[in-house]
């Protein structure tokens, strides 16, 4: 699996050939005009967006990001990925990428969360291996729709707010 930037005609593909557990959580989430919802979200979105393409570049394999939701505070982000089912022969390449990204990321967020559909045990375990934890009931306010699990993770932070962070 290679980086590319993203361009509409591969986030089209990924999107019309999600896995199976990707698919059932965005429709979940958004409701029957999922795609186009979540395509205008990556689109419009001015924050990186990871994607992941075979050797050749020329089949979409992948595309995840984090960013700041509206109202969030500036250091705390949303994390995502949506996946074909061909990510299952990139693996190796996804969690060698993933740990090149999340450097970038403890760059601006010291907190990054989200919520996952709770079959999706593919992503559950790239996350675990991430540094993402399973732990914790969610936060006051946030409502998780049926079937979803939260999930979490905090950036070691050096200094005098270090305990702070790992509590």
């Amino acid at each position: 699996m290679y980086r590319k930037q993203k361009n509409e005609s591969d986030v089209l593909y990924i999107l019309n050939h999600l896995r199976n557990d990707d698919e059932e959580e965005v429709r979940a989430i958004h409701g029957d005009n999922w795609k186009e919802i979540v395509f205008n979200d990556i689109m419009k979105t001015d924050f990186d967006v990871l994607m992941g393409v075979t050797k050749n570049g020329d089949v979409p394999v992948c595309m995840g990001g984090a960013w700041h939701i509206e109202g969030n505070p500036d250091n705390v982000g949303v994390v995502w990925m949506l996946c074909t089912d061909e990510i299952i022969n990139h693996k190796l390449c996804l969690l060698r990428e993933l740990k090149k990204e999340f450097k970038k990321y403890d760059k601006k967020f010291w907190y990054l969360y989200n919520y996952i559909y709770s079959k999706n045990e593919f992503a559950k375990k790239w996350l675990k291996w991430i540094g993402f934890r399973f732990d914790t009931p969610k936060p006051l306010g946030l409502k998780l729709p049926k079937g979803f699990e939260f999930f979490y993770r905090v950036n070691t932070r050096k200094g005098l707010l270090e305990e702070k962070y790992n509590a």
